[in-house]
């Protein structure tokens, strides 16, 4: 029971990770994205503690979609900084599952190279966004920043959906191991 509770888990995680990349612009659909990822991080909380943070994580990620929904906050400048200052959970959500990740595979006796990889993509999408978000860039400069932003940030949603089905693979294994 409890490896087909992981496996499902596992499951329920990247399909949030694939409706947070696909309907980027849908904020209900960002919720129901966010309680996914919020829900199968804690069904695995026993494999690593990160995944309880990330589940905390993903609820702080729900909490700003709420209140930066249509109906709470009026378009201006204080909506934008809460939509700019909601990016930090987020990036948080991905590196904190990706520290799961890293835990679980140095627990099977793997390597985790490609989780860092990965942890330095998806943060330079987000990092990129915020350091832009001032408008101290020129036309130039904002154009190409815009263009990498767009480019690590699918990349990095891609790399994060690809390494929970190498986790969940390896949870599999594990678990299917012991006694």
């Amino acid at each position: 029971m409890k490896l087909i509770r992981g496996y499902y888990a596992y499951l329920a995680i990247a399909g949030g990770l694939l409706l947070g990349l696909v309907l980027q612009n849908n904020w209900m659909l960002q919720i129901v994205a966010y309680a996914l990822i919020s829900a199968g991080a804690l069904s695995l909380q026993q494999v690593s503690r990160w995944f309880l943070r990330a589940s905390i994580t993903a609820d702080v990620c729900i909490g700003f979609e709420v209140v930066c929904g249509p109906a709470v906050v009026p378009p201006g400048l204080f909506r934008m900084v809460l939509e700019y200052a909601s990016l930090v959970p987020l990036l948080m959500v991905g590196c904190m599952l990706l520290m799961a990740f890293m835990a679980q595979m140095r627990d099977a006796g793997r390597g985790t190279g490609i989780e860092w990889v990965i942890f330095v993509v998806w943060s330079a999408g987000f990092i990129l966004t915020l350091l832009m978000a001032p408008g101290w860039l020129n036309d130039m400069a904002l154009s190409l920043t815009m263009t990498a932003v767009n480019t690590l940030t699918v990349l990095g949603y891609i790399a994060l959906l690809a390494d929970t089905f190498r986790a969940q693979k390896e949870y599999i294994r594990t678990e299917g191991e012991k006694p």
